[in-house]
């Protein structure tokens, strides 16, 4: 396991721990290289909270939206881009930030 996956609070744990799935992408992801480079951002940005997708945006083209947008609390929002985690977060505490 990681230092940074080390630095995660309990709290945040508490939440990985209920979503095994999201939890590995998050081991996955969270040593990758920033993406730094605009033009690798060129097809997808989707982002997803614990129930599934919440918004989607093939860039210039589409913009879709998952079927529970209102009325629910989001443990946690995870962005995709390009079908690569790089955004991930509970709360106010950043796990994974690859992009800003």
């Amino acid at each position: 396991m990681s230092n940074t996956i080390q630095s995660i609070s309990p709290k945040s744990m508490e939440v990985l721990q209920k979503y095994p799935e999201w939890r590995q992408r998050v081991i996955d992801a969270i040593d990758k290289p920033e993406k730094t480079n605009g033009h690798e951002f060129k097809y997808t940005l989707e982002i997803f909270d614990q129930l599934g997708l919440l918004v989607g945006v093939v860039f210039r083209e589409l913009v879709y939206f998952g079927k529970h947008l209102h009325n629910n609390n989001s443990e946690f929002i995870a962005w995709f881009i390009d079908g690569e985690l790089v955004v991930f977060m509970i709360d106010e505490e950043i796990i994974i930030n690859r992009i800003f």
